[in-house]
């Protein structure tokens, strides 16, 4: 909790310990569900609340970030709605993008997001929560590298604009999915 409180000193100290609550329920079940039914670990609350690397608050962080980029995106655009942005682009706009100098790092992008069925299915079949906590981690890590390569709030070209922030939506619907599979919650912020 006195990590979230000098994070947001703003917030109240029943706020901060839901917060804290959540961050803390999110890295005790990544750090249980990332490894498979066999293995022995021994558990290190640090890095299991770490921000970076492979734990349940990064998840988390993951779609924080997605959703503040889309809250940041309204102060200036007000009505937006991320589900409105798929009948928003042509499907010669589509081509353009999923072809162009980027187009390898959009189609992993989407391929990866578009297997969360297939992993869930997996899992499932495997009797391995631990497929779906790759699954997981992978993903939170190809958006968070895309986030690093495309300035998605300062792009100029309003078409390429709403593609990217169409590529976050898909991505936060994704991985909100999937760790809600995990019994993870994704809280308001981090």
């Amino acid at each position: 909790m006195q990590q979230v409180a000098s994070r947001h000193p703003e917030l109240d100290a029943r706020t901060c310990e839901a917060l804290a609550h959540k961050i803390a329920v999110a890295a005790l079940r990544f750090f249980m569900l990332r490894v498979t039914r066999n293995t022995v670990i021994a558990f290190d609350f640090a890095d299991a609340l770490s921000f970076d690397g492979e734990t349940g608050p990064y998840l988390q962080y993951s779609v924080v970030r997605a959703r503040n980029i889309f809250r940041k995106f309204q102060e200036s655009h007000p009505g937006f709605n991320p589900r409105d942005l798929d009948e928003q682009a042509s499907m010669r706009e589509l081509a353009g993008f999923f072809s162009g100098k980027d187009a390898g790092g959009f189609w992993e992008l989407v391929v990866l997001a578009a297997q969360l069925e297939m992993v869930a299915e997996q899992a499932i079949a495997s009797q391995e929560p631990a497929v779906v906590a790759k699954y997981a981690f992978r993903l939170a890590q190809a958006f968070n590298n895309f986030y690093h390569h495309h300035h998605i709030l300062s792009e100029e070209d309003a078409s390429r604009q709403s593609f990217l922030l169409y590529l976050v939506h898909v991505v936060n619907e994704t991985l909100t999915k999937t760790i809600g599979l995990l019994g993870i919650e994704v809280p308001e912020r981090m």
